[in-house]
């Protein structure tokens, strides 16, 4: 199973949360493939929004992208 990438989606808009630090933003999903492009994987953008948090990378991390749940799109976690 691969990664899910912003091709994968086809909503409108991103949003990113994250109950941790209770950090949420919307983005346009058309803006972040104009940016990063189509291929990029959904956790390498989590990496990429979360800057300026401390946990950002960690284990720590929970910022989430609820709207893949929305869409039945789900990211393989390996244990």
């Amino acid at each position: 199973m691969s990664l899910p990438t912003l091709k994968d989606f086809r909503g409108e808009q991103i949003d990113m949360s994250c109950r941790r630090c209770d950090r949420h933003g919307i983005y346009d999903r058309k803006a972040l493939v104009k940016k990063f492009g189509a291929a990029i994987a959904f956790v390498e953008l989590r990496r990429i929004l979360a800057i300026g948090c401390d946990r950002r990378g960690t284990d720590g991390c929970e910022a989430c992208f609820p709207c893949l749940l929305t869409a039945n799109i789900l990211i393989e976690v390996k244990q």
